[in-house]
């Protein structure tokens, strides 16, 4: 089930905070139907419809319980990924290029292939507006290479996935 814009803001509000208290990763991938606009002057807006379900239920399929995909726009869609830092999403971005756009969709009388872009963002402790900024930012220069580029926003600003993790060895070393 896609979420809407607003659940989708909440929810993403609700994993900063837990990341900051918890001192874990999040990651945000927003995702972009390169040839949406030029679907849309060839097929009926259902036929669309029946295709966004199908492309959202398989997003959906590989997707963890507590990971969250929402609609921002028309052939746009959000992932919030809690405990992922800016290169596992960069991972997933690619195994949804891979097994969810690389598959036809078919519909009751055509198939569509459709093909997408992905704009990676991390959390990092950061305004979840500003990460959903860096993310829209981050896909619109995947466009601007080719389908099924991924490009990542802020790898260079995030810190190593092992400092995340650094504090709690720390608490077991001297609690020994």
């Amino acid at each position: 089930m896609l979420l809407n814009r607003d659940e989708l803001i909440a929810i993403l509000f609700r994993e900063t905070d837990r990341a900051q208290r918890m001192k874990t990763p999040l990651a945000v991938i927003h995702c972009g139907v390169c040839d949406w606009e030029a679907w849309r002057g060839q097929e009926e807006e259902a036929t669309l419809n029946g295709a966004l379900r199908t492309i959202a239920e398989r997003i959906t399929q590989l997707l963890r319980c507590y990971d969250s995909v929402g609609q921002v726009a028309q052939g746009e869609m959000v992932l919030v990924l809690p405990g992922c830092n800016s290169c596992n999403a960069s991972t997933m971005a690619e195994r949804l290029n891979n097994e969810v756009f690389a598959l036809p969709v078919k519909l009751e009388r055509t198939q569509i292939q459709f093909h997408a872009c992905f704009g990676v963002s991390a959390s990092t402790g950061r305004s979840p507006f500003v990460v959903l900024r860096g993310a829209e930012r981050a896909l619109h220069l995947a466009k601007a290479q080719a389908a099924g580029s991924v490009y990542c926003s802020t790898a260079e600003a995030e810190p190593d996935p092992a400092e995340f993790l650094l504090p709690v060895l720390q608490d077991k070393w001297i609690n020994s």
